[in-house]
């Protein structure tokens, strides 16, 4: 997620969405009565029996929202409130569709509270992600790149002929000799740029012979995805980035953080060691003892229609930033996320032991 404009004073939030966890942030912060402004389509009667499809910018109400997490759109239903007059009628219902790669204005005319923002700016922070290196292998060819927040570098090439397979013992040493210095670029790489993970992508099996090799000689433990892509050229590298499996990768890896931390909560709430709280109360005594070290929020409660208990989600907040305490939204997207609502979705794990 990108903010690309924030104006506190007009309650107006312009965002770039640039993967799904974008979407599921999105979902749980746009509510009814929001004005959102976006770019969309709408079919448009040219004459009788023929419309075509038309893009347009156009300004909602949002009456509902809903997240349609396989084809990976949040849809917006609401009135328009402004648009082309030539195409639309003012007050008639229409959808905006939003996915990755969108840009939307939100404006929430009561003003958007710290709350409200605390979510969004995490996803911000996320986006500036650790790099995830990506290898493209095929037989005789490799490219190794590194993707960050700030884009793709292609790292080098290797390129290793392995001659005829009827000479399979030849080939087969050719082949480890090939799987040797790709690793040593890769090992280079990890050094250089701490990975979060390593995707290995190319046709046929060879990519999966390489990862049995990979994995042997790596001195430390990294997720390794494997994908299938055309070539193991540069277009196979910007084929793994067109397929979303870099996004895929984040969104993984932020559902393992947030149930490791819901594992961890169980496990001390299980133990009754006075090292987790959970519920309103007691989670706001221990805040307000400095005792917290990550406040879990559930998504679905910032932005609840109950007002009374907004500005208690609000009060939480603000005493883990004065307390310096981190606080982890968790989404509802997830088998954990579910589980962790049915505690109420409000709890803390502890820096030292309380009695509460």
């Amino acid at each position: 997620m990108r903010i690309i404009e924030l104006d506190r004073k007009k309650g107006l939030i312009t965002i770039s969405v640039e993967n799904t966890d974008d979407l599921y942030v999105l979902y749980s912060f746009i509510k009814p009565g929001d004005i959102v402004i976006a770019k969309t389509s709408r079919r448009i009667k040219i004459r009788e029996g023929v419309s075509v499809r038309k893009s347009m910018i156009l300004k909602i109400e949002v009456k509902a929202v809903s997240f349609h997490e396989f084809a990976e759109i949040l849809r917006l239903r609401g009135t328009i409130l402004e648009g082309p007059e030539r195409f639309v009628s003012l007050g008639s219902f229409h959808t905006i569709n939003v996915k990755i790669g969108d840009t939307i204005t939100i404006i929430r005319p009561n003003d958007l509270t710290d709350a409200d923002l605390q979510p969004l700016r995490e996803a911000e922070k996320l986006s500036k992600f650790k790099p995830i290196l990506l290898v493209a292998i095929e037989e005789e060819e490799s490219t190794i790149a590194v993707l960050t927040s700030y884009g793709l570098k292609i790292i080098t090439s290797v390129h290793r002929s392995l001659g005829s397979k009827s000479d399979s013992k030849e080939y087969e040493s050719r082949l480890r000799m090939l799987f040797s210095d790709v690793t040593n670029v890769v090992m280079e790489a990890i050094k250089q740029y701490d990975p979060q993970a390593i995707i290995v992508a190319g046709p046929g099996f060879t990519k999966e012979y390489f990862v049995e090799f990979l994995k042997i000689r790596l001195d430390r433990k990294i997720p390794i995805v494997i994908d299938s892509v055309t070539s193991g050229t540069e277009a196979g590298i910007q084929e793994i980035i067109r397929r979303g499996t870099p996004q895929k990768v984040l969104a993984e890896q932020r559902v393992a953080e947030e149930t490791a931390k819901i594992e961890e909560f169980l496990m001390h709430i299980g133990k009754d060691d006075k090292l987790a709280v959970y519920g309103y109360e007691p989670v706001k005594q221990a805040l307000e003892m400095g005792a917290v070290d990550t406040l879990l929020l559930s998504m679905s409660l910032i932005n609840t229609v109950d007002l009374e208990l907004r500005r208690k989600i609000l009060k939480l907040v603000e005493l883990a930033k004065m307390t310096r305490s981190r606080v982890l939204f968790i989404s509802t997207m997830h088998p954990a996320g579910k589980q962790f609502l049915r505690f109420g979705g409000i709890a803390a794990l502890l820096r030292y032991r309380l009695s509460l």
